[in-house]
C-alpha cells in the first residue's frame, strides 16, 4: 500500500510539473465542444472550439474569469458589429466605426475593460466575415451562440475532469510567500549580526517573493470568482495584505543593511536580535505549514518574549546613553533596522490572531 501511494504521489507531482492535467482537460473540452457543435449543426462551430481552448485555464476560477471576459466581449462586439453592418453594410468605414464604439463602451464600463480586445475582434468578424445574403443580426447571434457553447463546455469540463481550485492554489502560494519572507527576514538579520551582507542570496529571495506575490494576486481574483463566500474572501484578502506588509518591512530592513557597514550599535544586543529573528522566522514558517493544512496555528509566546526582551534591552541602551557614542547616521540606521524587526514581529503576531478569529 505504501509503494502504491508513493507511486501515485510521484505521478501526481509529475502531472502538475508538466501541466498534464490541464492538457488533458483542454483536450476533453475540445472533443466535447466539437461533438456538440456538430450535433447542433452550427455554421462556424470552430469558433466554439477555439473558445473552449482559450477559456480553459489551470483552475476553475481562472476559467470563470476567462469565460466572463470572452462572453461579455463577444456580446458587446456582436451587438455593435451587427448594428454597424445593418446600417453601413460590409464596408471598411462600418468596421472602423463599430470598433471605435465597441472599445469606447468597454473602456467606459470598468467591468468590461478586460473584454475590450475580444469585443473589438468580434465586431470586425461580424462585419467583414459576413455574407451579403445573411442578415447582420443573425450573424451576430450565431457568433454569440458559438462562443457561448465553447464557454459552457469548457466550464463543465473544468468542474468534472480533474477539477482544480484557485483557492487551494492560493493557499499554497500564500504559504510559499510567508515561508520565503521568513527566509529573507532571517538572512538579512543574520547578515547584519555577522556584518556580512549576502547580496546574491538576498536578491534571489526578493525576486522569488515578487513573482509569488504577482501570482497570488491573480489567484485571489480567480478564487473570488469561484466562491462568493465573504468570510473566505476576507481571509484571503487579509493574508495577502499581511504578506505584502511583511515583505515591505523586510525590504526596509534590507535597504538599511545594504548601506550599513562596519561596527555599530547592533553589537550591544546580538543575543536579543538573534532571538527575535529565530522567533519571528519560526512563527512565519509554521504559519506557512498551517496554510498548507499540515499544522495548527503557531504559538506566539516565544515571539512575545523575544519582543519584550529586545524592547527592554533598547530601553537600557537609551538609559545608558549608548547611542551618544555613535554618529547620527549609525543611530538612524540602527533604530530603523530594529523598527523593521519589531514591525515584522507585530505583523506576524497580528496575522496569527486574525486567522484564529476568522477561522
Amino acid at each position: 500500500m505504501t509503494s502504491l501511494s508513493d507511486t501515485a504521489g510521484r505521478l501526481g507531482r509529475f502531472a502538475r510539473r508538466f501541466g498534464l492535467r490541464h492538457a488533458l482537460r483542454t483536450a476533453v473540452a475540445v472533443v466535447a465542444t466539437q461533438l456538440l457543435v456538430t450535433f447542433l449543426n452550427l455554421p462556424q462551430g470552430y469558433w466554439a472550439v477555439v473558445t473552449a481552448v482559450i477559456v480553459m485555464q489551470a483552475n476553475l476560477g481562472g476559467s470563470i474569469r476567462a469565460a466572463w471576459t470572452r462572453l461579455a466581449g463577444t456580446a458587446v462586439g456582436a451587438a455593435f458589429g451587427a448594428a454597424a453592418s445593418h446600417f453601413g453594410g460590409q464596408t471598411v468605414a462600418a468596421a472602423g466605426l463599430s470598433v471605435f464604439a465597441t472599445l469606447a463602451v468597454c473602456a467606459a464600463i470598468p467591468k468590461l475593460r478586460e473584454s475590450s480586445r475580444v469585443a473589438g475582434i468580434t465586431a470586425v468578424i461580424v462585419i467583414l466575415a459576413g455574407h451579403p445574403d445573411m442578415p447582420a443580426l443573425e450573424l451576430g447571434f450565431d457568433r454569440f451562440l458559438e462562443i457561448a457553447v465553447g464557454i459552457v463546455t469548457a466550464l463543465v469540463t473544468s468542474v468534472v475532469v480533474f477539477p482544480s481550485r484557485a483557492s487551494r492554489a492560493l493557499s499554497h502560494g500564500l504559504a510559499k510567500l510567508f515561508e520565503d519572507v521568513a527566509s529573507l527576514f532571517a538572512v538579512v538579520v543574520e547578515g547584519r549580526i555577522r556584518e556580512d551582507y549576502p547580496e546574491r542570496h538576498v536578491f534571489a529571495l526578493k525576486d522569488r517573493i515578487l513573482r509569488t506575490l504577482a501570482r497570488c494576486r491573480e489567484l485571489r481574483l480567480e478564487a473570488d470568482a469561484e466562491s462568493r463566500d465573504r468570510g473566505e474572501s476576507a481571509l484571503r484578502a487579509m493574508l495577502l495584505f499581511r504578506g505584502e506588509r511583511l515583505f515591505e518591512h523586510v525590504l526596509g530592513m534590507d535597504h538599511v543593511a545594504a548601506e550599513w557597514r562596519g561596527k555599530g550599535l547592533h553589537r550591544h544586543l546580538p543575543e536579543e536580535m538573534a532571538d527575535l529573528e529565530h522567533a519571528g522566522a519560526d512563527v512565519l514558517t509554521k504559519l506557512a505549514a498551517h496554510l498548507r493544512g499540515n499544522a495548527p496555528l503557531p504559538d506566539v509566546d516565544a515571539l512575545d518574549a523575544a519582543v519584550a526582551k529586545a524592547r527592554e534591552k533598547l530601553a537600557d541602551m537609551r538609559r545608558d546613553r549608548a547611542p551618544a557614542a555613535y554618529d547620527l547616521s549609525e543611530v538612524m540606521h540602527f533604530f530603523s533596522f530594529m523598527h523593521g524587526m519589531l514591525a515584522c514581529a507585530a505583523d506576524a503576531r497580528e496575522t496569527v490572531a486574525r486567522i484564529r478569529a476568522m477561522e
